[in-house]
């Protein structure tokens, strides 16, 4: 519901739905006034989950903001969004300056790296680019799809590089598709850990909203 409450505050979605396994999560999300999408509950990835519920819905752009993100930037999904005016851009996704508090080696920290038009060269759990002078960005996990591209991508499956991160994004690099990457402060608190969960808490008991 934290996830919802602050999407519904980005200006450029025609509609937000609940893509879930979970008939209590479905009944939360009805009970606030919102529309959910009972899925499969074998679905391999979030990506595979918003493909099923995007099957039935008309061509357009695709927001999968997954329920771990309490605390997204609805400035940031409006930014995420305007990236496909561009009619170039299959997928996008958002990143944040690293954390001077972070710790660059964890691994629930994703990092990429972009090129210079603003292209995902790479995600990864590990520390990259090496290098004392490297300036690590903080991957944001909410991704932008054209409909027919995340259509695309979940008829492709799983591959190995994805496997092996466990980033459902490199399958899109790994069949060629360039991922688009707005760099802002747009810095979140992912759910990855109970250590998450309690940093979240304490955020919402001291009124902050925002990282």
């Amino acid at each position: 519901m934290r996830v919802l409450e602050r999407v519904r505050l980005a200006t450029a979605f025609r509609a937000i739905l609940v893509a879930t396994d979970s008939p209590r999560v479905a009944e939360a999300v009805g009970a606030a006034g919102g529309q959910a999408i009972l899925t499969r509950a074998d679905l391999s990835s979030g990506l595979d989950r918003v493909a099923e519920a995007a099957r039935d819905l008309e061509d357009g752009i695709i927001v999968n903001i997954q329920g771990d993100e309490p605390f997204v930037s609805a400035a940031g999904l409006d930014r995420l969004v305007s990236l496909f005016r561009n009619p170039h851009v299959r997928m996008g996704t958002l990143a944040a300056p690293f954390p001077v508090d972070e710790d660059i080696a964890d691994p629930n920290r994703v990092k990429v790296v972009v090129d210079q038009q603003g292209r995902a060269l790479y995600f990864s759990r590990s520390p990259i680019p090496h290098g004392k002078d490297a300036v690590p960005l903080l991957h944001v996990g909410v991704y932008g799809y054209r409909r027919d591209t995340l259509l695309e991508l979940s008829r492709l499956g799983p591959c190995p590089l994805e496997r092996t991160e466990r980033l459902e994004q490199l399958r899109a690099l790994w069949h060629g598709i360039h991922i688009y990457v707005a760099v802002g402060e747009y810095g979140s608190v992912g759910i990855d850990t109970p250590e998450d969960l309690e940093r979240a808490r304490r955020q919402f008991r001291a009124g902050r909203e925002t990282t």
